[in-house]
């Protein structure tokens, strides 16, 4: 049995603090949060806003394995917190999540940015393109770049990233930035010094898979795939 807890907002949502539950060892960190929201449908709302401790250890995305895990947590922002939500994995990105991560009363501008995958470069057709990253290093990366425009907006302010990594194919959104701010301003100018940072700094790479074969974008270059 695996041992679950639940704090603040989220207990009151469950009905407890904590519960026992028999989990298969196989269950993605996702299909555990499936499985509670199909028992609890508030939870939905909810979802991307807060985070999951494995063995007193954060998940890095919903695709971890729990495994023989003995305890899990599903832990809210502290209050006070940073204010900035950043996520990196292979989930589809879900705007309605990113916007919530920054909405705020106190702030009366609100800026989503949505990068898509285009169909085509030049003359050639694009179907998808896979994204892949030094993982760990691209986390902290993002977290960094989001906690540098936090202080630059000062209080109040919210800052939300999320990049998607794996294949996405043409028409969806790859990478997520939402910046909200008193003024809309600041909030324009920090969203745009965050994709053009990221796309700048954050080790993740694409590559670019169409009927004429697959090629690696690296900078300026354009490496065929073998």
């Amino acid at each position: 049995m695996t041992r679950v807890l639940y704090f603040a907002s989220l207990s009151e949502a469950m009905g407890c603090r904590e519960e026992s539950l028999d989990l298969p060892a196989t269950w993605t960190v996702g299909q555990l949060l499936d499985h509670l929201e199909s028992r609890v449908p508030a939870l939905k709302a909810m979802r991307g806003r807060y985070r999951i401790a494995v063995n007193q250890e954060m998940a890095p995305d919903e695709s971890l394995v729990l495994g023989e895990a003995r305890e899990i947590a599903l832990i809210p922002p502290v209050s006070g917190g940073r204010g900035s939500w950043v996520r990196l994995d292979h989930q589809s990105i879900r705007s309605d999540e990113v916007l919530q991560a920054v909405q705020r009363p106190d702030c009366g501008a609100v800026v989503l940015f949505l990068g898509c995958v285009r169909d085509s470069f030049q003359s050639e057709i694009v179907e998808r393109i896979d994204y892949s990253a030094y993982e760990e290093m691209a986390l902290k990366e993002l977290q960094k770049l989001a906690d540098e425009a936090l202080e630059r907006l000062g209080q109040p302010a919210a800052v939300a990233v999320w990049h998607r990594l794996g294949p996405v194919a043409a028409g969806e959104p790859s990478v997520a930035v939402a910046v909200a701010s008193p003024h809309r301003g600041p909030a324009f100018d920090e969203g745009r010094w965050l994709i053009d940072s990221l796309k700048a700094r954050v080790p993740i790479w694409k590559k670019e898979v169409g009927p004429g074969g697959a090629v690696w974008i690296e900078g300026d270059a354009r490496l065929p795939s073998a």
